[in-house]
């Protein structure tokens, strides 16, 4: 008996000490929070671990123009427009020092936005102007002018077909991202219109927020005339404007876009449950408030499981806060939605201009050697004509470490096929059969390479 209990302790202890090794090695996901703000000096950007408040990075630039904080692809860089200055910068996710890569734009950058998957495509906002880039190539697709007063907010999709954009005038638009791409291989192409107007507020729009269904949710803006508008995308319809007492100045909402949180000017909080759904029109949101700054609510984000809260305000405080479920009983109603503090993360360098949540591994922020698969290229400084630009794709050939250029609008065989090895046997052929073979080869490696980097890209 006294072996067996023995037998027993040791089978329990290492059974622990498995799954602490395990734990260990296998580190969760944490959801850092990216920073700026209006007086952070040389490190313009800091990270934060959401669920301990402790600083995990900060990375070194110059000042972060408001609503231009980008992640590429799955958070492998950073990017962000400079305040004041036509240039763009971008940083490895875990390298402190800005890449050194010339991202020049026509002027300066009011809103930012990336595509989060297939290739990456930056769209930047200079007064009423929208300019779209590959930043694979650093090529100009595309410039846009719809809006009559500057953009304010930029946001794509998930899915990065579409993006959406709001501006002083009040006006919402959809973009669609192929209709760029259709117009740039027409001499003769008309300007790009909007793919919906979505509608229009009577004052600035400050936000925008869109649910993880993409194209197949809903989009919401906010603006200082005291309301937030949902629109169906697939639509294009106005579903509800919700009425607040004061301005909303930021929006977020979860990933299943059941619920809305409203910041409003005068540093409170309003949560408006979308569930159940009520029929369309104006919902007046009557509950007050929860106070959470002392000035105006800036920023406004929602981690990827809504269990949690980050707020920013005017008054220069970063707050996490835990999201209290509601009881789905009325629209509109937060007496059953709450939230609660759980911790200050950042304070004491000015408004907060950008706030965004990344869910990574802790590693990823702080090894020192990290496989970038995303590239980002120099811009185009030719803004006058898109299909004038030379362009040059940086691509990685088999079994070769480092990156070769290849002109892909402009492309001959002589760039990339190489010689071909023949047989004794097809040397001693005439020149005719030797032309043909060339020609043959030539024309399947031009195929296969339309097939890889052309209609892959495009679908």
């Amino acid at each position: 008996a006294l072996n067996s209990n023995n037998n027993h302790q040791l089978a329990t202890l290492s059974h622990i000490t498995t799954i602490s090794l395990m734990s260990s090695i296998m580190e969760p996901l944490i959801d850092a929070i990216i920073v700026s703000s209006l007086n952070a000096g040389t490190d313009c950007i800091q990270v934060y671990d959401g669920a301990t408040g402790t600083q995990l990075k900060s990375y070194r630039g110059l000042p972060v123009a408001s609503s231009t904080l980008c992640l590429v692809g799955h958070g492998t860089y950073l990017m962000t427009a400079q305040r004041d200055k036509p240039f763009l910068q971008a940083w490895a996710i875990h390298r402190h020092e800005a890449l050194q890569i010339r991202l020049v734009v026509p002027g300066k950058v009011n809103a930012m936005a990336i595509s989060a998957t297939g290739p990456k495509y930056c769209v930047t906002a200079i007064n009423e102007k929208l300019y779209i880039y590959k930043l694979l190539s650093g090529r100009l697709l595309g410039v846009a002018s719809r809006h009559y007063q500057p953009v304010t907010r930029l946001v794509f999709t998930p899915c990065g077909n579409y993006f959406a954009s709001g501006g002083e005038d009040g006006f919402v638009y959809l973009w669609s991202l192929a209709s760029f791409i259709e117009a740039l291989h027409k001499y003769d192409a008309p300007q790009v219109q909007p793919h919906c107007i979505l509608g229009q507020h009577s004052d600035t729009v400050t936000d925008l927020a869109m649910t993880s269904c993409g194209i197949r949710g809903f989009l919401v803006s906010s603006s200082l005339d005291h309301t937030a508008r949902v629109f169906d995308l697939m639509t294009g319809r106005l579903m509800y404007t919700l009425v607040t007492a004061v301005g909303v100045t930021s929006v977020a909402c979860n990933s299943l876009g059941s619920q809305l949180f409203l910041g409003h000017s005068d540093g409170t909080i309003n949560i408006v449950n979308l569930l159940p759904a009520p029929l369309h029109g104006d919902v007046q949101v009557t509950s007050r408030g929860i106070e959470c700054h002392q000035k105006s609510v800036r920023c406004v984000a929602v981690t990827a499981s809504g269990n949690h809260l980050v707020t920013g305000g005017d008054d220069g405080v970063v707050k996490v806060w835990s999201v209290i479920a509601a009881d789905l009983t009325t629209m509109g109603n937060a007496k059953n939605s709450h939230i609660a503090l759980q911790r200050v993360v950042h304070m004491g360098r000015g408004p907060i201009t950008n706030l965004s949540i990344m869910h990574t591994e802790r590693e990823a922020l702080t090894t020192t050697e990290l496989e970038l698969k995303d590239v980002i290229a120099p811009f185009s400084q030719d803004h006058s004509s898109p299909l004038g630009a030379p362009t040059t794709v940086p691509i990685q050939g088999r079994g070769k470490q480092h990156l070769h250029q290849l002109d892909l609008f402009n492309f001959t065989p002589e760039l990339s096929v190489q010689e071909t090895t023949v047989t004794e046997g097809n040397s001693k052929t005439n020149d005719d059969l030797q032309n043909s073979s060339h020609l043959q080869t030539a024309n399947a490696q031009l195929f296969k390479f339309a097939l890889r980097h052309i209609i892959e890209e495009k679908f």
